[in-house]
């Protein structure tokens, strides 16, 4: 690169500011103003930021977000990654989200029009995913929280459903079994194949 050019770019990178420079707590309507690309959650006035899922994460992800949308019913819709705000100030992101409008568009979903969240576990997310968020999700009051591990030689999962305000077990799996869902709807899933699961090679 010449150096006028060299220049140029640092004049231009220079003129672009700090997307994370803000003074004081985040809020709503800062978080909301943020590029859309980023995989940020609002947390009481701070932001939660997440590496990117390595690909097998994303793969499970992509496959049981087909595997549910074909076993909802008409009055459910299962979404990707997105803004579900469980108190004001504080939104997260689930991997998968079965909402109860579909169709809708909204920048940002409210407990009353979820019934279930997933959360797949990554190596960066345990403690998020394992004790800060199904604590958020039932203070919430959302019904349903399904909790997927990638650890081991194959995935396995927790199902939990809203009791007196704590989530209790209603179904599991271990590594390379089954998983049978009753509720929000009835499915049975093998996680193994999902995140096996590949586009056949061009």
């Amino acid at each position: 690169m010449s150096s006028a050019a060299s220049s140029a770019a640092q004049s231009a990178q220079a003129a672009q500011p700090d997307l994370f420079e803000h003074v004081g707590p985040w809020t709503e309507q800062d978080y909301l103003a943020l590029p859309e690309d980023r995989r940020l959650e609002l947390l009481d006035g701070g932001l939660l930021v997440s590496p990117s899922a390595g690909s097998r994460h994303q793969r499970l992800s992509s496959h049981l977000w087909h595997a549910l949308g074909r076993a909802a019913p008409s009055g459910l819709e299962v979404l990707e990654a997105i803004n579900v705000r469980v108190a004001p100030g504080r939104i997260l992101i689930p991997d998968l989200v079965v909402v109860t409008n579909p169709g809708l568009e909204l920048a940002v979903w409210d407990p009353p029009e979820v019934a279930m969240v997933v959360e797949i576990v990554s190596p960066n997310s345990v403690a998020a995913d394992r004790a800060i968020k199904p604590q958020l999700y039932a203070a919430a009051g959302i019904e349903h929280y399904l909790r997927i591990e990638l650890n081991g030689p194959g995935p396995s999962a927790v199902a939990y459903r809203l009791h007196q305000g704590h989530y209790v077990e209603v179904a599991s799996s271990r590594s390379g079994q089954p998983l049978r869902l009753a509720q929000p709807f009835p499915v049975d899933l093998d996680l193994a194949d999902l995140a096996a699961a590949t586009r056949p090679a061009q």
